[in-house]
């Protein structure tokens, strides 16, 4: 009996799996234009499409290009976090000079010590502000992925709507079996997205700009003790 139940729950389940599907697959046709469609259409009447589909290459490229700019914002964060590690070792050194100095007794060294170790704070202060700012642009960067991603997006909804545009133009009877405010739809959704994504990109930049102040802040400070900065 037990069996059997779990028979008939497989069957309901991959029932209601297959619906979801072929709802899925329908939706979908109905905001596609066919290839061989488009290929009937005069080529005088495709100047839309043609600019909708060099928006959407670049769109594309754009992506490609932020892939690059990540790679190369975490490269820079790797440099810093290995400099703030050396800063801090540093620090650990000039607290150990500064124990011994005070073990000896001997006032000029303890004065020369601390100053050093004073120098030796401010930097590893500055570079970990560093790292900071660093991490920052590294979640700027990817964030503008995202943009790029929607911006991505909104060209391939634009450029569908096109082609149905084209395709209706040209008298082509198919052009009826398709839902011009489904395409419409579409491209208001992905401009949705791509309002939402440019809203997250700047407060990433305004995040990044802060910790830039912050860093560059302690940086002058440090060299101010006479420790060094670098960007």
């Amino acid at each position: 009996m037990i069996r059997t139940n779990w028979r008939k729950a497989l069957l309901v389940a991959a029932g209601g799996a297959w619906m979801v599907l072929s709802g899925c697959s329908a939706g979908h046709s109905n905001t596609r234009v066919k290839e061989e469609w488009l290929a009937r259409v005069p080529e005088e009447q495709l100047g839309s499409v043609r600019e909708a589909q060099t928006q959407r290459l670049q769109a594309n490229d754009a992506i490609v290009r932020a892939d690059v700019e990540i790679r190369d914002a975490e490269r820079a964060l790797e440099v810093v976090r290995r400099e703030e590690a050396a800063a801090r070792l540093r620090k650990e050194a000039e607290e150990a000079s500064v124990k011994a100095a005070e073990a000896q007794g001997q006032r000029d060294h303890i004065r020369e010590a601390q100053a050093s170790l004073k120098a030796a704070q401010g930097m590893q202060g500055a570079a970990k502000a560093q790292v900071a700012w660093r991490e920052h642009v590294v979640e700027t960067k990817k964030a503008l992925k995202k943009l790029r991603e929607r911006e991505a997006e909104v060209a391939n909804a634009e450029l569908a709507l096109a082609e149905y545009q084209a395709l209706k133009r040209s008298g082509d009877v198919r052009a009826d079996g398709l839902s011009e405010a489904d395409f419409n739809s579409s491209v208001a959704k992905a401009r949705g997205r791509l309002a939402s994504a440019q809203k997250q990109v700047e407060n990433d930049r305004k995040q990044e700009r802060q910790a830039r102040a912050q860093w560059e802040n302690l940086r002058n400070q440090a060299q101010g003790y006479g420790g060094s900065g670098r960007e």
